[in-house]
């Protein structure tokens, strides 16, 4: 069901409430996260979707130049499930990470998933061990993988650090690194650099953290 006192609403067969004001969103806690615009002028967005059967679901909508909306997907099992970054890829599809408790080994898993120009899944990827790992910015690189930053309980020397994976172009793994000390250190965005090594920022404690590699 739609809020009220927002204006004319129309649910469509989906549940999902389109709101005049570039408003979208069903009775629940809706959030978006990430927006790009995209090659053919319009914008992409991803956050994520309260579904009253299972929490949260990933969700990924498509809106043209002027706000209107062209269709949207939704991605998650029977957990919660989190998208935190969206960037179209070369081939016209879109890259999301974010987090999921529905699929993985662990607690929260970091969560890649892959699109393509019409938002279908084409393929999804966990990365995690015991504890929790959370993605919050994913880009694709010069080689077509891509870079994912967050942060890891499960591995490091801290309470949580700095987690960076690098994987192929369908999101194989190839290598990770963490950063942190005894600290709660977190990564919030990264991307590749020109002379192709990586820049990551984000929390070291109370400061912000930048860090630079190869």
């Amino acid at each position: 069901e739609g809020e009220g006192g927002r204006g004319a609403e129309v649910e469509n067969f989906d549940g999902v409430v389109r709101r005049p004001g570039g408003l979208f969103g069903g009775g629940g806690d809706d959030v978006g996260c990430s927006v790009q615009q995209t090659t053919d002028g319009g914008y992409i967005i991803t956050g994520y979707l309260s579904n009253i059967e299972s929490g949260f679901d990933v969700w990924l909508i498509k809106i043209d130049g002027e706000g209107n909306e062209e269709w949207n997907k939704t991605f998650g099992g029977n957990g919660n499930d989190f998208g935190f970054s969206v960037q179209q890829t070369t081939d016209g599809g879109y890259i999301i990470t974010g987090f999921t408790d529905s699929y993985g080994s662990g607690e929260y898993d970091i969560w890649l998933v892959k699109t393509d120009i019409e938002g279908n899944e084409e393929w999804n990827q966990t990365f995690g061990g015991s504890d929790d790992e959370m993605g919050y910015s994913v880009k694709q690189t010069t080689d077509g993988g891509y870079v994912l930053t967050g942060y890891s309980q499960s591995f490091g020397s801290g309470e949580s650090d700095v987690w960076l994976i690098k994987t192929d172009g369908q999101g194989n793994e190839e290598w990770n690194q963490t950063f942190g000390g005894s600290e709660d250190d977190r990564g919030y965005s990264g991307e590749q650099t020109t002379d192709g090594g990586y820049i990551i920022t984000g929390q070291k404690g109370y400061d912000v953290w930048l860090i630079k590699t190869d």
